[in-house]
Parts: structure tokens; C-alpha cells; sequence
């Protein structure tokens, strides 16, 4: 059993990012659950409380001596260094009309990304959650269904469903042949950038075409073809640009 874990564990590489956590019973427990999924990465930004409070120490049982791996900083941007692709959680989702919060269920994290990808798992604060700054950072947003109309958990709750479905279970690859990789998607997510503010996007809109592209299962040749598109048209457009106006920032580009 303990082989299949390890091996269902190396499908995905997870660090677990906390957004301004409030209770310290929560901390706690989440750092067990940190040694129960074999996860030492664990960033977290503008803690309402000393990590190393006796109250923490005393929940966190086992899980105890992680307090000195965690990484404590003063922004998102900070904790989403690093990683190939970050996943915000929201109790909010599915609004037809908001094309931020089309998020997936946590099952289907694991199918989406590449297997060996360094992911940023991200929880807001207890009270609120994420801002939609803070969700419009990630490369998907993703939200627990449950049976009721009630879908707001603990957040150490939500935090053990999540490491359960994103490491603690096999997964099956659904794509045949070998996947995108985090480099080209990040460039790729570059130029929709690029090509979202020169069109007028705002945000919400960009951020929504990113998490699109994330969700697509593609493979390293669909990427080389929409990386090939996307930077075509924004070569058309700055040339367009510099013709009426002043020359834009260079491209990113992949070797």
C-alpha cells in the first residue's frame, strides 16, 4: 500500500500555499496533515498568528516539526515562485455570467496537469477566501461539490480532500503521447496576456482564456502549434502598433 502512495505522490509535486490564516487549531492540523501526505513545502503568507504558538504545535501531533520548513512571506507572488502551475480553491464557482470562477472539481486537477509538475495549492483565509486578485493569479480555480447546498468546509477539511485527491490516490494520464510542458505553457499564457490587454480584455477575461488553456489536456506538439499562432499574432499586432504608436516590450520566447 505504501509503495502505491509513493508512487501516486510522484505524479504531481505539491506545495501548499495559506493565504492569511486566522486559526491556529487549523494551522495545526493542516501541518499534520502536511507529514500524513509527505508534503514539506508549505509557504504561507501574513499568518494572523505565531506559526510556533504552543496551540499550533499541540495539533499539529506528528506533524509538528514542519513549523520549521514553513515559509512565511508577504505576498502571493511570492509563494507562486518557482511552480509550473498554481490551483486557487473558492467555495464561489460556477457563475455563468463570471468567467473568473469557472473552476473543476479537485478530481480532476491531477488529469489536467502533467505529470511531475510542481503545483502551488492555494486556501484563503478562513472569513473570505481569496480575493479575485488573488484568484485571477492561478492557472485554475477549482471547488468542492458536495451533496448540499453547502459547500463551504474547514479549512483543514478542505485541505485533507484536496492533498487526498491530488497525491494520496492513483491517477491514469487521459492524453496519449507526451504533454506540454510547464515552460511552453507559461510563455503561451504570456502572450494571451499580451494579446488580452492590446484587445481591450480586462483581468477576469484573460485570466478566464488562461485557465482554458490549462484544462485542455494538451500535448507537446498542440503546444508547439498555438505557441506558434499566439506569437505569430502578436508579431502582426506590434508591427500594426509601432506603425501609430511606440514599439511595444519584446516577446517571451522558448528554446
Amino acid at each position: 500500500m505504501r509503495s502505491e502512495l509513493v508512487g501516486a505522490a510522484l505524479s504531481l509535486r505539491v506545495r501548499l500555499v495559506l493565504v492569511e490564516p486566522e486559526g491556529r487549531m487549523n494551522f495545526g492540523q493542516i501541518l499534520r496533515l502536511s507529514r500524513n501526505f509527505g508534503v514539506d513545502d508549505i509557504c504561507v503568507v501574513n499568518p494572523k498568528f505565531d506559526i510556533g504558538d504552543r496551540e499550533v504545535i499541540d495539533f499539529a501531533a506528528g506533524g509538528a516539526s514542519l513549523v520549521e520548513k514553513v515559509r512565511v512571506v508577504d505576498t502571493l507572488n511570492k509563494c507562486l515562485e518557482g511552480v509550473d502551475f498554481s490551483v486557487c480553491t473558492t467555495s464561489i464557482a460556477g457563475a455563468p455570467e463570471d468567467p473568473l470562477r469557472q473552476a473543476v472539481v479537485p478530481r480532476a486537477i491531477p488529469l489536467l496537469l502533467p505529470r511531475g509538475s510542481k503545483i502551488a495549492l492555494v486556501f484563503g483565509r478562513e472569513s473570505v477566501g481569496l480575493t479575485r486578485s488573488e484568484l485571477s493569479m492561478c492557472s485554475l480555480v477549482s471547488t468542492l461539490v458536495t451533496t448540499s447546498d453547502y459547500n463551504v468546509l474547514n479549512l483543514s477539511h478542505a485541505v485533507a480532500i484536496y492533498l487526498y485527491e491530488l497525491i494520496g490516490r492513483e491517477v491514469e494520464e487521459l492524453v496519449v503521447g507526451e504533454r506540454c510542458a510547464g515552460d511552453y505553457m507559461r510563455v503561451i499564457t504570456k502572450y494571451i496576456e499580451k494579446l488580452g490587454l492590446a484587445y481591450g480584455l480586462n483581468q477576469s477575461e484573460i485570466s478566464a482564456l488562461k485557465h482554458v488553456v490549462n484544462k485542455a489536456l494538451l500535448t507537446k506538439a498542440e503546444c508547439r502549434v498555438l505557441y506558434k499562432l499566439l506569437k505569430t499574432s502578436y508579431a502582426i499586432y506590434s508591427k500594426a502598433y509601432e506603425k501609430e504608436n511606440s514599439s511595444l516590450p519584446d516577446s517571451d520566447d522558448v528554446s
